[in-house]
């Protein structure tokens, strides 16, 4: 179904509520919030459908290949079906996304940002529908991808719609898409903090207190949803989880050093994302045969993996009464959530020993490792850390309908992992045990990868529900924003916009002239004229000074009349008035809003706007009146904003 016959039934909707709710009849703010509340709910059970979806499609295809593989005597058949499902699936999704919605295409959330900050909030409403589909396809039938990306972008999608069809404002479609992102992650991760924080500080790029109250609603809704109709209900993804920071400084340095592999490990993983982008379709520029490529490669390398690790080198005693989970899909298929939780609870048995003197440990998720079964979980993970980042960049290479949330938390697991399996085998007194790593490494890499470091630091959190460990976390995560930030300057979602010109400025960019006073930018010498000074006398001033805009007008005391701006001297040369019979405060503009030197210019951009000038007085409160000092130009702000962004 094409857009132009959505529209062509979404006229009949707005042509009613134009008759039926009128402007005014319900103001836009309580308005707004309702729809966030409905968009949420949107959301929560969207978030259902597509982890139903994507576990269904699994039992129809991995899965029975899986089976035969096993249990038949012609097993290479079921190997050689794990081979081919995905290929068939990232070909339909390919093609169907291509074709008709290429923004569904990839992971969704630049699309988001794009729309807010250049498109009014509008995302056009068949890509939720289109979005969910593709995404449950495409996970389903194996593609290395996650589904946190294609939730929020479904959910913004809802919220745009819901603003379309009510004909909202630009400012209230923006939060009302927004919200339905923040409801998403809530849905998706059992999140509702970290869904607040990630609209905030990813999609909108700030904490606005007027956007707040939608997202928020969004947020809680859709996790009410999940809570009563989802698969984990109140319990947490990752759950069970009991590690513990408890000051120990000989412990703190190894999580630093985790924090700086991460950084690094976030922007090669950003960096490949796109270098394979280019080289594919540099190389096969036909789309279709791509994605057989990208597909091909994700099945011979998965099922490769899967032959020699079927399933982990140990399992936890309740992992090995789940049948589900004694026989995972392919490792590097999916989303692996399954890994994800494997490696969160690895821990030392010979700290066990030490630290419980001999007491009963019943928690039977976590997973005890000799000497001999880190050596062996090293083998295991070592290649997961360098492969899962080429096969993610390989499905949305090849035209998959994915996030990079997921992704991003299993190379931050496994990196973590490997980090804490070696320090317990080298150095076992200095560190804690390797599930502890796995769990701060993935709050890094996420941290470093989107550049937004309080979600990362929240996300992991609520995917745990453990606060003991959250010290770690916060250190690893800013450690690995800021390696992140300092070798490339963009995000994950920020370059792929970039890429095609589309480089989307912030309004927390503006944090970087929050720290510049007026003084460093004002001019402080600057020619005045008097009240009673005639036109001829002004445009001599005005002409011996081109490089002053506004001209300040003085009282007789000394004090500010005004400022004669460059429209209000032209306006008057236009006439046919003899230019001795007008005066300059017949033209000033009388009592401008005037900027202290202390303010920074952030603050003076918001007084420029208010009175739409391009030249504010400054002045300072001496004596019981006030004195100008100096002349604050916005093109000298502005030059000063360009100057303290390319510094960063």
């Amino acid at each position: 179904m094409g857009w132009s016959r959505v529209r062509g039934w979404m006229s009949p909707v707005q042509d009613w509520l134009a008759l039926n709710l009128k402007r005014g009849t319900i103001p836009a703010q309580p308005l707004t919030i309702f729809l966030a509340g409905l968009v949420g709910v949107l959301a929560g059970y969207s978030s259902i459908f597509l982890s139903i979806m994507i576990h269904t499609i699994e039992n129809w295809t991995l899965r029975p290949c899986m089976e035969f593989a096993r249990h038949n005597s012609w097993g290479i058949l079921g190997l050689v079906g794990l081979i081919v499902v995905p290929v068939v699936g990232l070909m339909i999704v390919s093609w169907y996304t291509r074709t008709y919605y290429p923004e569904a295409v990839g992971h969704g959330v630049p699309e988001v940002v794009k729309a807010i900050a250049r498109k009014d909030g509008v995302i056009r409403p068949p890509v939720a529908i289109v979005k969910l589909l593709a995404s449950g396809l495409c996970i389903g039938t194996g593609s290395s991808i996650g589904r946190e990306g294609p939730v929020v972008q479904i959910g913004a999608a809802f919220g745009s719609s819901a603003g379309q069809i009510f004909q909202l404002s630009a400012r209230n479609m923006k939060v009302l898409a927004a919200a339905g992102a923040a409801a998403g992650i809530s849905a998706t991760f059992h999140a509702p903090i970290a869904g607040v924080i990630f609209a905030s500080e990813i999609i909108l790029g700030n904490f606005a207190v007027e956007s707040l109250s939608a997202i928020v609603i969004a947020a809680v809704l859709a996790n009410v949803v999940q809570q009563n109709q989802g698969d984990h209900g109140f319990a947490p993804e990752f759950p069970h989880i009991e590690h513990n920071f408890d000051g120990a400084y000989h412990e703190l340095p190894s999580y630093i050093v985790l924090g700086l592999i991460c950084g690094l490990m976030a922007v090669g993983f950003t960096k490949l994302l796109y270098w394979f982008e280019d080289q594919s379709e540099y190389y096969i520029p036909k789309h279709w045969v791509r994605s057989i490529a990208c597909g091909l490669l994700l099945g011979l390398i998965g099922t490769g993996y899967y032959v020699m690790y079927p399933q982990a080198p140990e399992q936890s005693a309740a992992a090995q009464q789940d049948v589900e989970r004694s026989h995972p899909i392919p490792v590097l298929y999916g989303t692996g959530y399954a890994a994800i939780s494997h490696t969160l609870h690895l821990e030392n048995a010979q700290k066990l020993t030490d630290t419980a003197e001999g007491e009963q440990d019943t928690r039977d998720e976590n997973i005890r490792l000799t000497r001999d079964g880190m050596w062996k979980h090293l083998i295991w993970l070592l290649p997961l850390v360098i492969v899962k980042p080429f096969l993610t960049s390989a499905c949305l290479a090849g035209g998959g309908s994915g996030g990079i949330f997921a992704p991003s938390l299993f190379i931050g697991a496994t990196t973590g992992a490997v980090i804490g399996l070696v320090l317990n085998l080298i150095v076992p007194e200095w560190c804690d045990h390797p599930g502890a790593y796995a769990l701060v490494g993935m709050g890094a890499v996420v941290a470093g990868t989107t550049h937004g470091t309080l979600s990362a630091i929240v996300v992991v959190y609520e995917l745990t529900d453990d606060y003991r460990i959250i010290l770690p976390i916060m250190a690893a995560a800013g450690i690995a924003g800021l390696v992140a930030r300092w070798v490339d300057p963009e995000s994950i979602y920020e370059k792929k916009l970039s890429r095609r010109g589309e480089s989307i400025a912030r309004s927390h960019d503006l944090h970087h002239i929050e720290n510049v006073a007026v003084r460093e930018v004002m001019i402080r010498k600057f020619p005045t004229v008097k009240y009673t000074d005639n036109l001829m006398q002004i445009i001599k001033i005005a002409r011996e000074n081109p490089h002053i805009e506004s001209l300040p007008v003085m009282n007789e005391d000394g004090s500010l009349h005004g400022i004669i701006r460059p429209e209000d001297l032209h306006r008057v040369l236009d006439t046919d008035i003899s230019p001795y019979l007008v005066n300059a405060h017949d033209i000033a503009m009388v009592s401008p809003i005037a900027v202290s030197p202390d303010e920074n210019l952030l603050e003076a951009l918001r007084d420029f706007g208010s009175r739409d000038v391009d030249t504010l007085p400054v002045e300072i409160a001496t004596g019981g009146k006030r004195v100008l000092i100096g002349l604050l130009v916005r093109a000298d702000v502005m030059a000063r904003y360009r100057e303290e962004l390319l510094r960063a």
